[in-house]
């Protein structure tokens, strides 16, 4: 993010004696002279951000103020007034620069650190990263480079690839055995007519992962003993929860009219009336 430059102006720098004694010596209104030491401090902040002026030209300062008078004259004035500093090694500085983009320079560092902080993360990061020898669809690492404007073909492969929906023949795939498995457990929800517990029978279902021949006997099973007496009996009490048919491999059996006992679901309370005691000998009688 780009640093926006500025600098404090203090509201007494309008009625300031500094700001009349250089106004006088260069013969011009004190908003004028404002205004020349706004630009001229304006520039130093790209060009002489630390506020020393070793180099700079009376010229330069001239045009740094946009004077259009005698730069000679201008930098003496501004000197003597005391808005430049001369030190004893003859070189010049902006007097009480630090006071007026103090905040700009500390900021400005700020960023130079955090910059080479996230340099330095970045570089340590790229060295604990392991090589890949074979980085793009199996070529090597010299070919990733390429000419400016040239796209990486393997991206467009890549792409191609991702893009393309898995056939039937990708069961080998995760993530054609997902879909596959998916869609069929979806076709098997809605043949079975009992719609209680989905998230367990998706749980069943990923479990056996039926393939395309086990699915269609499941399918066939279904429709054969939805058509059942034991499933129609009492509006369907005795169908079982679809994860407790899965779970139970119920789609083998063979006789599908058989007693609700066999195909009791667990989950379902017995309330068939039978007497679950009854032809077990009593531990006294023995």
């Amino acid at each position: 993010m780009t640093t926006v430059a500025w600098l404090q102006v203090h509201q007494t720098l309008k009625d300031h004696r500094k700001l009349f004694d250089a106004a006088d010596q260069l013969e011009v209104e004190p908003p004028h002279m404002m205004g020349l030491l706004v630009s001229f401090w304006l520039w130093a902040l790209d060009n002489a951000p630390t506020g020393s002026l070793v180099d700079i030209t009376p010229r330069m300062i001239s045009r740094a103020a946009q004077w259009d008078g005698d730069p000679e004259k201008l930098a003496k004035t501004l000197i003597r007034a005391g808005w430049i500093d001369e030190k004893e090694d003859g070189t010049l500085e902006i007097h009480d620069w630090y006071e007026y983009a103090g905040k700009l320079i500390d900021q400005r560092q700020a960023e130079k650190e955090r910059s080479r902080s996230r340099r330095a993360a970045a570089a340590a990061s790229a060295d604990a990263s392991p090589d890949d020898p074979t980085p793009t669809a199996g070529r090597p690492a010299n070919s990733r480079k390429k000419a400016g404007g040239r796209v990486d073909q393997s991206r467009e492969d890549k792409t191609r690839e991702g893009s393309t929906p898995p056939s039937p023949s990708d069961e080998g795939s995760d993530g054609g055995t997902k879909s596959l498995v998916e869609a069929r457990f979806l076709e098997f929800w809605k043949a079975y007519p009992k719609k209680t517990g989905k998230q367990y029978a998706l749980k069943a279902w990923n479990k056996i992962k039926p393939t395309a021949e086990l699915h269609e006997r499941i399918m066939q099973a279904v429709d054969a003993q939805k058509r059942s007496d034991q499933w129609r009996r009492e509006n369907g009490r005795y169908i079982p929860n679809p994860s407790t048919w899965l779970n139970g491999g119920y789609w083998d059996n063979e006789e599908v009219n058989e007693g609700a006992e066999n195909q009791r679901d667990p989950e379902q309370p017995d309330s068939s009336g039978r007497d679950w005691g009854k032809g077990f000998k009593p531990a006294d009688d023995e």
